[in-house]
Parts: structure tokens; C-alpha cells; sequence
């Protein structure tokens, strides 16, 4: 037995692929789907300036904090 793999680039055609290889008598389909990574590789660090401006807290709070 050999394996392919076929990558989808339009995902609207996929269900119409799929039903295609099922009537061949001799292909087996098994579907993966792909893991949708909730880390952003385009991180914009420019929305964290300021997430600490409301808060009292100091340096000595956080390292106290950090040891327990």
C-alpha cells in the first residue's frame, strides 16, 4: 500500500475531492485536519505597552511573588 499526500489550497473544493476518491473502488480516504495554532508568528508587541499602567505594583511585589 502507498500513501499520498494531497494539499488543498482552496478549502471550498475539498468536500467535492473527497467524494470524487471515495467512488474509486481501490483509494481509501482518510482526512486529517490541520491544528489551528493560537501563537501569532506576527506578534505585534506594541499591544502590550501599557498593560501594567493601572496596576500598583512594583518590582519588589513581583520578585516576592515570583519566590514563593
Amino acid at each position: 500500500m502507498q500513501r499520498i499526500v494531497i494539499s488543498v489550497k482552496d478549502e471550498t473544493k475539498l468536500s467535492a475531492l473527497v467524494s470524487i476518491l471515495n467512488e474509486i473502488n481501490f483509494i481509501d480516504v482518510e482526512s486529517e485536519e490541520k491544528e489551528v495554532s493560537t501563537i501569532s508568528r506576527r506578534a505585534d508587541l506594541r499591544k502590550l505597552f501599557g498593560i501594567w499602567r493601572a496596576r500598583d505594583i512594583t518590582l519588589a511585589d513581583i520578585r516576592k511573588k515570583a519566590w514563593r
